[in-house]
């Protein structure tokens, strides 16, 4: 199995800290956004009065936050065993270019990422544009979720590899989405996690996947998944060398 070099570590590394001292420089959500959401928020109590959901929005008030944010969680991972189910090549490719292309995946996701947060902002002040830019803000979520997917299978995989534990992709993806889910709720840094560090690598893993499979029309090994033949030669050798 190749393995990660330096290099990409150490900007995954890089990743982790850029996205930490964003949080900390901003202490918080620029005031533009802030009033975006809140825009959200008033069309949504409108909303729930109209359709008589008072109760069921006072229950989810009630709810503390990091167990709403672990309940998403869950429900993000059960509509990802279906997609997982319906497309579990294109998840293992993803899986692939994390393993063979990680750079690649972050410089392209950080890239990205920019961008796409400039044009939201721009969108965002205009009023003719609000709606455009609320249409982006949906968008991007769905591509992070599904972005999200071949690096939850990574990290399942990094993780049991630990172990010696050899598994299906189903595994791998349950195993690495709650290890995400965990990384998202540790207190300072779980911010950092939530809306920097695995929404740039889910664009990276998003765009190499359109490249490779549109543009260049070429795949890449699966190799976490492939199982070594045993090789009784070398067994039989190993026995007789003692005798």
């Amino acid at each position: 199995m190749k393995k990660i070099k330096k290099a990409d570590l150490f900007l995954l590394y890089l990743t982790v800290l850029l996205g930490i001292g964003c949080l900390r420089f901003f202490r918080g959500y620029p005031a533009i956004l802030i009033k975006f959401f809140n825009s959200f928020v008033t069309l949504s109590e409108n909303m729930v009065n109209y359709f008589g959901l008072t109760q069921l929005a006072v229950f989810l008030q009630n709810v503390p936050t990091r167990g709403l944010l672990i309940l998403i969680g869950v429900m993000q991972i059960s509509i990802g065993f279906v997609i997982l189910f319906l497309f579990r090549s294109t998840i293992e490719q993803g899986t692939a270019l994390l393993f063979c292309k990680s750079s690649a995946v972050m410089k392209t996701g950080s890239i990205l990422y920019a961008m796409i947060f400039a044009v939201i902002i721009v969108f965002i002040y205009s009023v003719v544009g609000l709606p455009i830019g609320g249409i982006f803000v949906i968008l991007l979520h769905i591509f992070i979720m599904l972005g999200k997917m071949p690096i939850a299978v990574f990290c399942g995989y990094s993780l049991l590899e630990q172990f010696h534990i050899k598994a299906e992709t189903y595994l791998y993806y349950l195993t690495g989405s709650f290890v995400m889910l965990l990384f998202e709720s540790v207190y300072m840094i779980g911010n950092a996690f939530l809306f920097f560090i695995f929404p740039v690598m889910a664009l990276g893993v998003d765009m190499l996947l359109f490249l490779y499979r549109f543009v260049y029309q070429c795949s890449l090994p699966v190799e976490f998944l492939e199982k070594k033949d045993f090789d009784r030669k070398k067994m039989r050798d190993i026995i007789k060398k003692d005798l």
